[in-house]
């Protein structure tokens, strides 16, 4: 910690009622950012992508957040472990509480943007504590998802396939990426935007760089954090009116996992066909068949440059009947659930997690 932040801390100290009040600078060592972050700005770290999140252990019984929003987004605060508010800052510089009178102890606290990128983005510029923060244990493991609109959990929340989006609905706390990471102790970025494709336009690859998917200076050290594991959540909208030319869809896939290779060679990387594919939608096009052959496809490609350490995962089509379906045809929080059941499997049987 830089003299001045440390001098800032330790002179914020004050008696409020018996209790010991502190405010920590938002660059704390103790504070963990997991996700991407633009850490340039002087202000504090900057996050867009859904699912970024805060988190430090402190000892105590209240904290509040300083927080500056642009839009509106929506965060999951989840203390020792259990979600217990959702945080709705209003546009500008605010200041939030987290919680409250919560046992004197030591409490583990987890700030999770809910919301997808175009919805807004966050600035994280302190925390008022009444307690010390403590150290973190850092996470060994790390699970990164690229997808679009299912990965972001748009919709998840949703009662009925007819209701619009809204971020009230939009909860990546809860999507099948962010259950499996939480089940296998591992940390979880969510690369996904709504309506992104893999190929030939509004590509997921075109932004993959990027700290904050819209700020096209703020690229990200993707050295930083490497993944164990890589799941690629891409094809919905490809497919979703006509299906992409086989050759100029599945060489950027396999372009776009060479890529990957650069930062992380030994992922292991699974290929999904999310649950809103089907042989029935577009009409006479066989989607989910033709996107299966296509990923044959790009096994093989990755395979002729000594690629194997690649699976596909096909996540069972949603049933509306049984399950249920989220706003705009989404998939539910049930299917997420059922989707992450699938994937944990996978890694465990994989990786021997």
């Amino acid at each position: 910690m830089l003299l001045s932040q440390l001098a800032m801390t330790l002179l914020s100290f004050s008696s409020l009622g018996g209790s010991t009040h502190s405010t920590i600078p938002s660059n704390d060592s103790h504070v963990r950012y997991v996700g991407r972050f633009d850490l340039q700005n002087a202000d504090g770290p900057r996050c867009a992508w859904p699912a970024s999140m805060v988190e430090f252990s402190f000892k105590g019984s209240t904290a509040k957040v300083k927080l500056r929003e642009s839009g509106l987004d929506q965060y999951q605060v989840v203390i020792d472990g259990s979600p217990t508010s959702i945080l709705k800052p209003e546009k500008g510089d605010g200041t939030y509480e987290l919680a409250t009178n919560l046992p004197s102890k030591v409490h583990r606290v987890q700030i999770v943007k809910r919301t997808e990128s175009y919805v807004g983005m966050g600035q994280f510029l302190g925390f008022d504590l009444d307690g010390p923060m403590m150290n973190l244990p850092k996470s060994h493991r790390l699970i990164e998802v690229i997808g679009d609109s299912i990965s972001c959990g748009y919709g998840n929340e949703g009662k009925v396939k007819e209701e619009h989006f809204k971020p009230e609905t939009e909860n990546a706390y809860l999507t099948y990426g962010a259950l499996t990471a939480r089940e296998l102790n591992a940390d979880f970025h969510d690369i996904a935007w709504s309506g992104r494709k893999m190929w030939p336009d509004n590509t997921i690859p075109e932004i993959y760089d990027l700290a904050l998917p819209e700020d096209k200076t703020s690229t990200w050290n993707l050295k930083d954090s490497i993944p164990d594991v890589i799941v690629i959540n891409l094809a919905t909208n490809d497919f979703g009116n006509k299906n992409p030319d086989q050759k100029g869809w599945t060489e950027a896939y396999s372009a776009f996992i060479q890529r990957l290779r650069g930062r992380a060679p030994k992922a292991r990387i699974y290929c999904t066909v999310g649950p809103m594919m089907t042989d029935n939608w577009p009409p006479n096009n066989k989607a989910l068949t033709t996107v299966k052959s296509y990923l044959v496809e790009v096994l093989r490609l990755r395979a002729s440059v000594g690629d194997d350490n690649i699976r596909v995962i096909e996540f069972e089509t949603q049933d509306e009947a049984r399950d249920g379906i989220g706003s705009d045809w989404h998939p539910n929080l049930k299917t997420h659930r059922k989707m992450a059941d699938v994937l944990e499997a996978a890694i465990r049987s994989d990786l021997k997690w």
